[in-house]
């Protein structure tokens, strides 16, 4: 059963093929309500009439345009049929065979409510919205109700005392839809499978069926063909008077969907101003940073190549590819560090260094090393000579990066009987960090 879409915001098209589909279910349950065909005629013209004139102007009062039609149209028929003589069971429509007429004395023992239930549900073949809407409930509640009626029909049928439901099973209006066949919904598929292993729900789903079944044959009377045309050209001129059309709906509908999209931009500026202003902050953050960590200094030796005591060279920044340092010799009186050049890797091989002067031997030699070559591509082997170190003394030799960090690369000397050594060190730098290293050496005393 498909289900019908609410009335708000439909078209004179929709309304009118609606109003035909359903022209002569409402035209059969006035009849049974006892109206005489032509005052069934007319209470069927003024019902649509009404519902059009509902649902342009209260749309929302309407939630289900089907349900709403029958329920005015029962109103209104109700009223009409007061005067009418008594008329057969059925109200003299369902004498058609002698099955028909065994429905029509079932239908009429039934109580009213359950009566139109089955008529929406199983003969007209409703959704439950309609349904729901037609009796004044929600759609759970008129499945249990179209339930409990079937139940009541079948021993009025069959003479047979109907199943009686579990005391377990509290919700009838699922072993109802289970009972109508079809494809089985994903909210009763629980109860579906419970219902094949449970005997009393097995009964009940079948008695739901085959009451089902017996309906759905009832005969429908259908309005006469010249007034289902009179009615019919009638409810669409009002329609198309007080609705509006389907390509009106269209068109505001691409005017309401242009109209968001170019609020979308306004909407969202605000939002991202202040992205851009929060970026532009971080970043003048960043650069900030940058750009005092380049501003700081480190002091270099002097005219003469010593340092001052204590005193570590780093640059963050390489120097140019092209330039390289002549291999420096540092000899002071004081601890001191020697320095070694690692330039930026460059495609042309740099040049080669000149070899260092020895340093020469006074009397009384101060703590100092050198190296050769003093600068060189990362992993130059270079000699490490030193002097003025107590004889005997075990120093460690350290390769240090740009910042001062150890980079792993480092050997071993022992000083002779007049205080010198020598020794090799690769100059490896894992990381490959152009720029100035220091080699430090140390026998936990003194260092340079």
């Amino acid at each position: 059963m498909d289900e019908n879409p609410r009335a708000a915001g439909i078209s004179a098209e929709d309304l009118v093929a609606a109003v035909r589909v359903h022209l002569d279910r409402v035209h059969d349950a006035v009849r049974r309500l006892g109206c005489a065909p032509d005052e069934a005629v007319e209470v069927v013209e003024t019902s649509a009439v009404h519902l059009v004139e509902v649902v342009a102007t209260t749309p929302e009062a309407v939630e289900d345009a089907v349900g709403w039609w029958f329920a005015r149209a029962r109103e209104l028929g109700r009223r009409a049929a007061a005067g009418s003589p008594d008329l057969p069971l059925g109200g003299g429509v369902l004498a058609v065979d002698e099955d028909q007429q065994i429905l029509a004395e079932a239908l009429e023992q039934l109580p009213e409510r359950e009566r139109v239930a089955l008529l929406l549900r199983d003969s007209y073949d409703l959704p439950e919205v309609s349904v729901a809407a037609a009796l004044g409930t929600d759609p759970a509640g008129a499945m249990r109700l179209v339930a409990q009626a079937r139940l009541d029909l079948i021993p009025l049928v069959d003479d047979e005392p109907a199943p009686r439901p579990a005391a377990h099973q509290d919700d009838l209006g699922v072993l109802a839809r289970l009972g109508e066949g079809g494809p089985v919904q994903a909210r009763d598929a629980t109860v579906r499978r419970h219902s094949l292993s449970c005997e009393s729900c097995r009964a009940v789903t079948a008695a739901q069926q085959r009451a089902h079944l017996l309906l759905t044959g009832l005969t429908v009377v259908a309005l006469p063909e010249a007034d289902r045309i009179a009615v019919l050209a009638r409810v669409e001129q009002v329609a198309r008077q007080v609705l509006p059309s389907t390509a009106a709906l269209l068109l505001r509908g691409r005017e309401q969907l242009e109209q968001d999209e170019d609020e979308d931009p306004r909407l969202f500026s605000p939002l991202l101003a202040v992205l851009a202003l929060v970026v532009a902050v971080v970043l003048g953050l960043g650069a900030g940073l940058l750009l005092s960590r380049g501003n700081d200094t480190t002091q270099l030796a002097g005219a003469d190549g010593q340092l001052p005591a204590g005193v570590r060279l780093a640059s963050p920044s390489p120097p140019a590819p092209s330039v390289t340092a002549p291999p420096p010799t540092f000899t002071a009186p004081a601890p001191q560090t020697s320095v070694f050049l690692v330039p930026a890797p460059s495609p042309s091989p740099p040049p080669q260094p000149s070899p260092a002067p020895s340093p020469s031997r006074a009397p009384a030699e101060p703590l100092a090393i050198t190296l050769d070559p003093g600068s060189g591509p990362n992993g130059t082997a270079v000699t490490v000579s030193g002097t003025g170190w107590p004889p005997g003394a075990q120093i460690a030799i350290e390769y240090l990066d740009t910042v001062g960090e150890p980079t792993g690369s480092g050997t071993n000397a022992i000083a002779d009987t007049a205080g010198r050594f020598s020794t090799q060190l690769t100059a490896e730098d894992p990381n490959n960090l152009p720029g100035r290293h220091t080699v430090r050496a140390t026998d936990a005393v003194s260092t340079a």
